[in-house]
């Protein structure tokens, strides 16, 4: 099984950079934060699942409510986007009382980005708000 942990950056150029990363790593990497969430902290481990899927858990440490990063946002949304296809909403990310949240989810895909969003409702078709999180994944070996 091949797992690894990578720290979500806060920019696209921060995923650019984790683009070139296998996903093997075993040690988090450094993080970044976004604008507005500068105190925030964010992993995501992947995994291979059953079948070859993708299991993904997402964690959040420090990350400010939504409603002070986007004014009409209620929830943290979570989005992959595969290799030449749409952005996917994957789940709501709610946070506890300390800031901390967890998503636990499986994609069927292997190469893929990842992106939190602060939104007006965890049922949103695509996103409305900047990320406050990115990263790449590539379990393409």
């Amino acid at each position: 099984m091949r797992s690894g942990t990578w720290v979500l950056g806060s920019t696209f150029l921060a995923a650019d950079m984790l683009a070139g990363m296998q996903l093997g790593c075993s040690s988090p990497k450094a993080m970044q934060s976004g604008y507005g969430v500068p105190a925030s902290e964010g992993t995501i481990t992947a995994t291979e699942g059953d079948n070859g899927n993708t299991k993904l858990e997402i964690q959040v440490k420090h990350l400010a409510e939504p409603s002070r990063v986007a004014s009409d946002a209620t929830v943290y949304v979570v989005w992959i986007q595969p290799r030449d296809g749409a952005t996917q909403n994957v789940g709501a990310l709610t946070l506890n009382d300390d800031l901390e949240g967890t998503l636990k989810t499986i994609t069927p895909y292997r190469q893929f980005s990842v992106s939190v969003t602060p939104e007006p409702s965890g049922l949103g078709a695509k996103p409305t708000h900047a990320p406050v999180f990115t990263a790449e994944v590539d379990r393409s070996n």
